[in-house]
């Protein structure tokens, strides 16, 4: 079982190391996990020069990663030697990479971080907001394969008992085809928006509530529908200006309701409060 656990990560791990490097064309991207100690190890990687980071241990409160940890939030760095927002204890192993900006995102299931999620350059390239935003999604990505491998595994028992019958195992999905899903909701939301009958609109929000339901039911805080609008608009990337167009509202008025909904889910930027509606069952 633990063998199983391993492979079906790694894969999943891999998987998202090289979507991210693919999606964004940041050079090098890495993956920390989280061991019993409290502790991150840097296990995997792609794109790394030298082997300065590889296996690294970090304590909690360390570094760009270790503050992830202590935060459980995004951190990102734009001149990793000279930030003022972190410790500096691994200053030696990231010159010896070569390694000038990084971002770092917790990758949280069952609300315990169960790694870090890293993107970084060896220019002086500035990493702007596009970059974060495709590291946290990827991040999101890879907690809900984690999540999926792991309630897989514990129904293991009960697909081998009826493997026997007949019964179909299920397939987890990849994160291209999250990524489907969660686009799907956002452009099923903005055409209900568009929707002028009540009734056919009624009818579109029940279906994207539909796509989110089976984790809908652990939702505390109450988004209103236009909220959640205003959220599928930034999933897709949208900036204020197109979600205001895309839903037929001035600008100022979806500032409005994003910073509503930053105040609800205690988001500090556009990016956390989608993360933190996908975490709570409003987006899928």
């Amino acid at each position: 079982m633990e063998q199983q656990r391993h492979r079906d990560d790694e894969d999943a791990i891999y998987n998202a190391l090289n979507s991210l490097k693919n999606a964004t064309g940041i050079p090098a991207t890495m993956y920390a996990a989280t061991f019993p100690d409290g502790k991150l190890r840097i296990t995997n990687w792609v794109g790394l020069r030298t082997p300065a980071l590889h296996n690294l241990e970090i304590a909690p409160g360390l570094g760009v990663g270790g503050r992830v940890v202590q935060t459980r939030r995004p951190v990102g760095v734009s001149d990793y030697t000279r930030a003022k927002s972190i410790s500096h204890d691994f200053d030696r192993q990231i010159r010896d990479e070569g390694m000038h900006s990084i971002v770092a995102v917790p990758v949280i299931v069952s609300r315990e971080v169960k790694g870090v999620l890293y993107a970084g350059v060896h220019s002086r390239a500035r990493m702007g907001d596009k970059v974060l935003e495709e590291v946290t999604m990827t991040a999101r990505c890879l907690e809900q394969e984690f999540a999926i491998n792991e309630a897989l595994r514990r129904s293991g028992g009960a697909r081998g008992a009826a493997s026997g019958t007949g019964v179909k195992q299920v397939r987890s999905m990849s994160g291209a085809e999250w990524e489907q899903v969660r686009a799907t909701h956002s452009k099923l939301r903005m055409l209900a928006n568009r929707v002028n009958d009540e009734s056919l609109r009624r009818d579109l929000e029940v279906l994207c509530d539909q796509m989110v339901s089976p984790v809908r039911v652990k939702q505390t805080t109450k988004l209103s529908a236009r909220e959640l609008d205003v959220l599928a608009c930034v999933a897709l990337g949208h900036t204020n200006v197109e979600a205001a167009a895309e839903m037929g509202i001035g600008a100022e008025t979806v500032k409005s309701y994003l910073r509503s909904v930053m105040r609800k889910l205690g988001a500090h930027t556009r990016y956390e409060a989608v993360n933190a509606a996908r975490r709570i069952g409003a987006l899928p």
